[in-house]
C-alpha cells in the first residue's frame, strides 16, 4: 500500500469519498502531500481555481513556517493546469525548490476571473526570500497583444523583492502585459536603496512578454546586484529586457548569450547601473534599439553610474537602431562621467534608421576611458557607423570595419 501522506485535508478528504461513489474521476484528496525525511512537499492541481489557489497559498505558508528552515526543501508541482484566481503573497521563504519536469510541466496560468485590480498583479510574490529556485515551471499571463504591443502594467508573472540567491532555470513565460519576471527591492524594505543580491537567470523561454525587470516601485529603492542573465531565448519581446535602478547600488550584472528574435522596442534597455557585462548575445528583428543605456531622471537624487561597462561579442541584426550609451542629465542639472566603457568586436547588420544616429552612438555627456575597436557594420542605412563626443578622455579608437573595408583608424590610437 502506499504511504499515507502526513499531511491531509479532513473536509476534502470527505468530498472526494463521497463524489467517488458516483465519479471515478473525484478531486485529488490531498491538497498537499508532506514527505518529511526526504524534505519534500508535493502539490497537484485543485479541482477548481479557487481550491487550486487555496492549495497553493497553504502549500507554501507550511514551508515558509516549518521548523527546519536551514535545510533545502523542495516543492514539487506535479504535471497539469493550475489556474489562479489570485496573486500568492510568500513572505520569508528560505532555502526551498520549486520544482516540475520539464517535459511534462506544471502551467501556472491566471485564471480568465484573475483580476488584477483586486486580487494582486502577480502569479507569484516573494518577498524577503533566502536561497529559492524556481525550474521546470510554466507561466501564463493574460495579455494576448493581439491589437497592440502597448503594455498591460497590472498583468505580470513572478516577482522577486529584496531576495537574496534566486534561480530561474528552464521555465517558460508566456503572455505577460508587465513584467514577466521582476527581480528589485521592495519598496517595504527598511533598507534605502538595493537589497536584492545573487540572482541566475538561465535557459529560460520568454514568448509574447513585455519585459523582464528589475526597476522598483519607488524611487528610494534600487534595482538588483549580482545578477546573471545567461543562454535565455526571447520571442516577441514587446517592450525590453530592462536592468534600471533609482539609487546607487545596482551593479555586477552579466548578460551573456541571450537570443532575441522579434521585439516592438529594444532588447537590452539600461537605466542607472554600473559594472555590466553585455557579450556574446545575438539580437534582431527590432524595431527600435538593440541595446539602449541611458540615465533614469525618476531618481530621488543624483548618483554616479555607468562605470565599467563592457559591451563585446554581439551580433545585431535587422534593428531599427543599434547600439546608444546617453548619459543626460539629472533633474536637478547634475551630469555624471562614467569610466572605462568598451564596445569591442560587436557585428551590426541591417541598421535601418534613417536619422543621423550612429550604428553605435555615445552621447549626451563625456566618458572618462572609451574603447571602441574590431567592430564590424553591413547595412548600415544612413551610413553613419560610430560617435562619440571627442571631449571625451582616454579614447581608444581603432580596427573598425565598414561593409568589410577599414573604417576610421586602424592602428592603436588614444586621444585626450
Amino acid at each position: 500500500m502506499p504511504q499515507k501522506p502526513l499531511y491531509q485535508n479532513p473536509i476534502r478528504l470527505l468530498t472526494a469519498c463521497a463524489i467517488s461513489v458516483v465519479a471515478l474521476s473525484a478531486a485529488p484528496a490531498f491538497a498537499y502531500q508532506v514527505d518529511a525525511p526526504n524534505r519534500t512537499l508535493s502539490v497537484t492541481p485543485g479541482a477548481s481555481p479557487a481550491e487550486t489557489t487555496s492549495d497553493l497559498k497553504n502549500a507554501f505558508n507550511y514551508l515558509v513556517n516549518r521548523n527546519d528552515k536551514t535545510s533545502p526543501w523542495t516543492l514539487k508541482f506535479a504535471p497539469g493546469n493550475y489556474y489562479v484566481l489570485s496573486q500568492i503573497p510568500v513572505r520569508n521563504l528560505e532555502n526551498t525548490s520549486l520544482e516540475s519536469d520539464p517535459n511534462k510541466p506544471a502551467k501556472l496560468i491566471k485564471d480568465k476571473t484573475f483580476n488584477s485590480a483586486t486580487a494582486g498583479e502577480y502569479l507569484l510574490n516573494f518577498q524577503f526570500g533566502k536561497n529559492l529556485s524556481v525550474s521546470g515551471i510554466q507561466f501564463y499571463g493574460q495579455t494576448s497583444f493581439a491589437s497592440s504591443p502597448d503594455p498591460v502594467w497590472p498583468d505580470q508573472g513572478v516577482y522577486f523583492g529584496s531576495c537574496n540567491g534566486v534561480t530561474i532555470q528552464n521555465n517558460g513565460f508566456y503572455n505577460f502585459g508587465n513584467a514577466a519576471l521582476r527581480v528589485a527591492t521592495t519598496e517595504r524594505d527598511p533598507v534605502v536603496g538595493v537589497n536584492s543580491f545573487n540572482t541566475v537567470v538561465t535557459n529560460n523561454l520568454f514568448n509574447n512578454v513585455y519585459q523582464i525587470s528589475t526597476t522598483p516601485n519607488d524611487d528610494i529603492h534600487g534595482g538588483s546586484a549580482n545578477y546573471v542573465l545567461q543562454n535565455n531565448v526571447f520571442y516577441n519581446l514587446r517592450g525590453s529586457i530592462k536592468f534600471a535602478s533609482r539609487t546607487a547600488g545596482a551593479k555586477n550584472v552579466k548578460i551573456l548569450n541571450n537570443k532575441v528574435n522579434g521585439g516592438d522596442h529594444y532588447a537590452f534597455e539600461i537605466n542607472n547601473y554600473d559594472d555590466m557585462e553585455i557579450r556574446g548575445n545575438s539580437l534582431q528583428n527590432l524595431k527600435e534599439f538593440a541595446i539602449n543605456i541611458y540615465n533614469n531622471p525618476r531618481a530621488s537624487q543624483s548618483f554616479n553610474w555607468g562605470n565599467n561597462f563592457i559591451i563585446a561579442d554581439n551580433l545585431i541584426n535587422t534593428v531599427g537602431r543599434g547600439i546608444r550609451f546617453s548619459t543626460e542629465p539629472y533633474a536637478d542639472g547634475t551630469l555624471v562621467t562614467p569610466s572605462n566603457v568598451t564596445f569591442t568586436n560587436n557585428s551590426l547588420d541591417k541598421v535601418t534608421d534613417t536619422s543621423g544616429l550612429p550604428a553605435i552612438a555615445q552621447v549626451n555627456g563625456t566618458i572618462k576611458g572609451l574603447t571602441i575597436t574590431s567592430n564590424q557594420f553591413n547595412n548600415i542605412t544612413n551610413k553613419k557607423y560610430i560617435g562619440y563626443n571627442a571631449a571625451s578622455s582616454n579614447v581608444t579608437y581603432f580596427n573598425n570595419q565598414a561593409n568589410g573595408q577599414p573604417y576610421g583608424p586602424q592602428q592603436s590610437t588614444a586621444s585626450n
